[in-house]
């Protein structure tokens, strides 16, 4: 484990190392012409790992099945974004009674580096606001479409990123609203001016008027309660939900604003149910609590977690729609608000659910599900249904004629689905998730591709299963998921175990999952590759420079490697809550210590390493980022032919790509992947394994207990 006791002047000599590379972080012809070098580099030498064309096919076959998103239903209206197989971005359609058409076409558009991020109809379901993202960036401009004739309105909203619509009326709309960045520094400008605006039909942008500017920059999302009485403000600490504020939406003004909370969070703002804010509540449980808020009255726990961690709820005339997760799986159930009874809607085991939106009209729930190894699809249950113990209805939206084709995939019976124990270097036990093809058995063969997030609460065992992952599995290796602390595997507890000073357990966390493969005997050293995109780019880089003996290949993806610096871009000064803050000197001695980055040893050969990135990254910028990274890398030993720079254009951090794109990007990881491990066999799939019977339970191996160090 680094030393965080490190003194100002080491600091220094850290950051002395790196600094001629500083001028990567800038633009300009230089850096485009570097990037088009590495560019150039990397793209010669994938083309000649030979498992690429195999991945390449098989991505392809994954990706390109074609999709829809659970819908969002108002006024008799159903409206989802969809995707037909050879279509590069999904299209806005609309369902009624009449049949569906298309309402928003991706050919309107670049279809190549334009997608539409996010829409909201209007209560009456006449007008619907989209908006639309240019080269995948974080920026986006909204317009305000027909939904009758198919004609968007005069209306334009630009200045806004994460947009979050809300209607106050068929005329009216709320919305989070930045302020725009000086010209030419859009990407890395560090974002300031949050407010919510409101804005009417037919009034130019400029007139519309500020109904709430926090005191400090952060992220402030407006609301209007499923009744339609009330306007709500969810504003966070950092990317922490915190306070939250409400009045009647008939008659908002900018100083109409009454209190429900105003503390450091976790509370996160769900809904009024008779006059009574909803709020899910982690400050008094890890697991979490609904909580109701009545003015004049003190706060209530209307319920209490129970064998699972909760995500978010959604309310269903009296009901509330919990989605939770456990350790594996996500779990979805339905509280009455009344008598406070639970009822738990019937979901397939080693399913991941990607999304659940609710019908308040109806009384109805659709969830976006994927089998691991298998199709993917939206489901319809009915309240009255799961009350009755009725299963879900396969058809996604009420009248429609036409749905996404769904990928055959491998029967889930091919695959073994486990949980296994880990233990990390101070003695806690870690949950990874291991799939395999069914009735192998690992004898010190098996060729790892293991995925970590570890931030940010996120639930990444039950949620991290991607659909191109299967094509891993069929070239024969072993897929695996690391639930170190900074996830939310068992609570926020497990969060803040692994944040600010924290930060270390869930990078030794990781190490210990790579360490377990060939302690319990499945693999050889250097058997494993790690992946992860984002703040897991930054697990995987911190993992990387601690401990290069252990890996058989990196591929950080999007990652966050400058720990000295990442406050001073765009909107990461909202991370500092997560991370700690470089201008407290105690913080900033915690974050040289690991800062990827400034842990690089030029002395020291590094495994196999792809690095991924995306020239309109504007949330985790490459420059000061990905760049360096792999700039100073390539100075190491062998570095020069053993680190690769791959960068997606017109592309953002999570946005923006398209099937062609996406399928060379994961095509790329994979090939990359196997080639550092020797994966053999990648050119042809396993076989079935139909005969076999899927597993899924929690196994702590009896080998694994033997070859455990002691605590």
């Amino acid at each position: 484990m680094p030393s965080s006791a490190l003194t100002p002047s080491a600091i220094a000599a850290k950051e002395a190392a790196v600094k001629m590379h500083d001028w990567l972080a800038r633009t300009g012809p230089d850096v485009d012409a570097w990037v088009e070098l590495q560019t150039v580099r990397s793209q010669t030498y994938l083309k000649t790992i030979p498992a690429m064309e195999h991945f390449h096919a098989d991505v392809l076959r994954i990706v390109d099945a074609g999709h829809r998103t659970a819908p969002t239903v108002c006024a008799g209206k159903s409206f989802d974004l969809r995707r037909q197989p050879g279509e590069q971005q999904s299209s806005l359609w609309v369902s009624d009674e009449t049949g569906e058409r298309c309402l928003v076409a991706a050919s309107e558009f670049d279809a190549i580096s334009d997608a539409i991020t996010e829409f909201s109809p209007s209560p009456d379901g006449h007008t619907v606001v989209w908006a639309l993202s240019h080269g995948g960036a974080d920026w986006m401009v909204a317009r305000f479409r027909d939904t009758a004739t198919g004609r968007d309105l005069g209306d334009v909203i630009d200045g806004i990123k994460w947009p979050h619509f809300a209607w106050l009326d068929n005329e009216t709309v709320a919305y989070l609203s930045w302020g725009r960045p000086p010209a030419g520094q859009e990407l890395t400008a560090m974002n300031s001016g949050s407010s919510i605006r409101l804005h009417r039909l037919g009034t130019p942008q400029d007139q519309d008027v500020v109904l709430y500017r926090p005191e400090h920059v952060a992220w402030v999302l407006p609301s209007v309660s499923t009744d339609r009485k009330w306007l709500v403000v969810g504003e966070s600490d950092g990317t922490v939900p915190a306070k939250i504020y409400r009045q009647l939406a008939a008659t908002a003004t900018a100083d109409g604003w009454e209190t429900v909370l105003d503390g450091h969070g976790h509370d996160e703002y769900i809904d009024v149910y008779d006059d009574e804010t909803l709020v899910l509540s982690f400050r008094e449980s890890s697991a979490g609590q609904v909580v109701g808020y009545r003015t004049g009255c003190a706060p209530r726990v209307i319920h209490e977690a129970a064998d699972l961690t909760l995500d978010r709820a959604h309310l269903v005339g009296n009901r509330l729609v919990l989605l939770g997760n456990t350790l594996t799986d996500s779990v979805v159930q339905l509280l009455d608000l009344d008598n406070g009874e639970l009822t738990q809607v019937d979901l397939p085991r080693d399913a991941v659910l990607h999304d659940l939106t609710v019908d308040t009209d109806d009384e109805a729930v659709y969830i976006d599900l994927e089998q691991i190894g298998g199709p993917r699809r939206v489901a319809r249950y009915s309240v009255a249904d799961v009350l009755q113990g009725k299963t879900a209805q396969d058809r996604p939206v009420a009248g429609a004629t036409t749905d996404a084709p769904e990928r055959a995939g491998t029967p889930a019976s091919a695959w073994q689905v486990s949980t296994v124990d880990v233990t990390s270097a101070d003695g806690t036990i870690v949950p990874m998730r291991v799939i395999r093809t069914a009735g192998a058995v690992p004898a010190g063969d098996a060729k790892v591709f293991l995925s970590v997030y570890g931030g940010y609460g996120v639930p990444y065992l039950a949620s991290s299963y991607d659909s191109w992952h299967e094509a891993w599995l069929r070239a024969g290796g072993v897929l695996a998921y690391a639930g170190v602390r900074g996830g939310s595997e068992y609570g926020q507890a497990w969060h803040e175990a692994g944040i600010r000073h924290n930060k270390q357990r869930g990078i030794d966390d990781l190490i210990a999952c790579i360490e377990w493969f060939e302690k319990a005997g499945w693999s050889g050293p250097r058997s494993v590759v790690i992946n992860g995109m984002s703040n897991g780019g930054l697990m995987v880089s911190a993992a990387l420079t601690q401990r290069p003996d252990l890996l058989g290949g990196a591929v950080p993806e999007v990652a966050v490697v400058d720990m000295l610096n990442f406050h001073r871009y765009t909107a990461a000064h909202g991370w500092i809550r997560e991370y700690g803050d470089p201008e407290v000197a105690q913080d900033r001695a915690m974050l040289a210590a690991y800062s990827p980055l400034h842990n690089i040893s030029r002395k020291v050969k590094y495994p196999p390493t792809l690095i991924l990135t995306a020239d309109k990254d504007d949330r985790v910028p490459p420059g000061p980022h990905s760049y360096k990274l792999a700039a100073e890398l390539q100075e190491t030993v062998g570095g020069r032919e053993g680190t690769y720079l791959r960068v997606a254009y017109d592309a953002g951090h999570a946005t923006g790509r398209s099937v062609l794109e996406k399928v060379a990007e994961r095509s790329a990881v994979l090939a990359f992947a196997a080639h550092a491990l020797g994966l053999e066999n990648s050119h042809t799939a396993p076989h079935p394994g139909a005969e076999h019977e899927s597993a899924s339970a929690h196994e702590a191996e009896p080998d694994v207990a033997e070859t455990e160090p002691a605590a």
